[in-house]
Parts: structure tokens; sequence; C-alpha cells
């Protein structure tokens, strides 16, 4: 895909996926990096390369076990598997650095995409050995050209490892899935309720 359309592709999809939990009814606020002063609660530095990484969007869950926590989200708007293999190895990586830079703000971690991808591998996809995988091939980005596997393995925190890999979620949405939701007159109804009454 050319990149002009991929680019598209990629603010469309992070658009959809925000329409799509935001008529989950348990989203308090959300946001995409494009929107003014989003992106600098989306954005992160690899260790050692000092280059920037984003998440697609982000917000605050409601109701329940996840009242007034946060969530970061990568959304990948793709119609075939290709490629969505060592991009959510990367991703893991991110998560892994966002969450040993700033834990107290990343509560949760959703890739959310329109194709399954992996599937000979679907129940490892949220494990610490996958997550453990991603940093090893991230490495240079993490710790400086030259560094080994070993190296990597070495740096890595296995609590905070298996601490990120509670905070995954994996969404695979269609087209038809995003127009099963409640009306836009249904939310509006409850979001007024939710404000009479205060709930968080």
């Amino acid at each position: 895909m050319p990149g002009e359309a991929l680019h598209d592709a990629g603010r469309e999809g992070a658009i959809r996926a925000k329409r799509w939990l935001d008529s989950t009814t348990r989203v308090s606020q959300s946001w995409l990096n494009t929107d003014p002063g989003a992106a600098k609660k989306l954005t992160f530095n690899w260790p050692s390369s000092g280059t920037e990484f984003s998440f697609d969007l982000g917000g605050v869950l409601k109701g329940g076990e996840f009242a007034n926590s946060m969530f970061m989200a990568e959304v990948k708007n793709y119609n075939t598997p290709s490629g969505l293999g060592p991009m959510y190895r990367e991703y893991l990586a991110k998560c892994y650095i966002a969450a040993k830079l700033n834990n107290a703000i990343t509560d949760h971690f959703m890739w959310i995409t329109w194709h399954p991808f992996l599937v000979d591998s679907w129940t490892q996809l949220c494990t610490p050995d996958l997550i453990r995988k991603g940093i090893t091939e991230q490495r240079n980005r993490i710790l400086g050209d030259g560094s080994s596997e070993e190296d990597a393995k070495a740096w890595i925190d296995d609590d905070l490892c298996g601490g990120v890999a509670d905070k995954l979620w994996v969404l695979v949405l269609s087209q038809k899935q995003e127009k099963l939701v409640i009306t836009d007159e249904d939310r509006a109804i409850i979001l007024y309720h939710e404000t009479r009454g205060g709930r968080p």
C-alpha cells in the first residue's frame, strides 16, 4: 500500500476504533494522538536511540473494575495479516517501555485491528514470553547498537514483563460489529443519567 494511502487508512482506523470504544459506554474520555494536547499523553522515547514513538489512541475507562483506569491503543486498519506479526511484537516492546517509564498511567494496552494475525500462536499473544521476544527484537533501540540477545534478556524485569502481559488486550473488529452497538440516542440517555448521578 502506498505511503499516503497507508497513512489515510491508519487515520481512518483510529477514528473508527475511537468511535467503537466510545459506543461501549465504558469510556469516559478518549483522544486521538492528533487531537490538540493529546500527543504528549501518548508519546514516549526509545531509551537508547531517543527517537519517539506514540500510541494512536488513549483515554480513561469507567465503571466497575475499570473505573478511572487509563488505556493506550495501537490501531491497525489492515485487511490482510501481512506484516502484523512483527508489528505486534514491536508494539509489545513499546508497551513494556511505556510501562517502565510511567507505570502509573499505563493501566491497559489495547491492540485493535480488523484482521486476525499470528493465528497459530493466538493463545500466546498476551504472554510474557512474547513480550520478551518483542523486546529482544527491538534491543538496538533500547540498549544501543551492537547489543546482544543475552544483553536484552538480562535487562528485562520479569515482574514488569508479567505486569505488562496482564494489561494487554487484543481486539479484532469487523465492519458489521462496528454497527452492532448502542445507538447515539440511547448513549445520550445513559450519559445524561450518569452525569446527574455522578457515576465515575
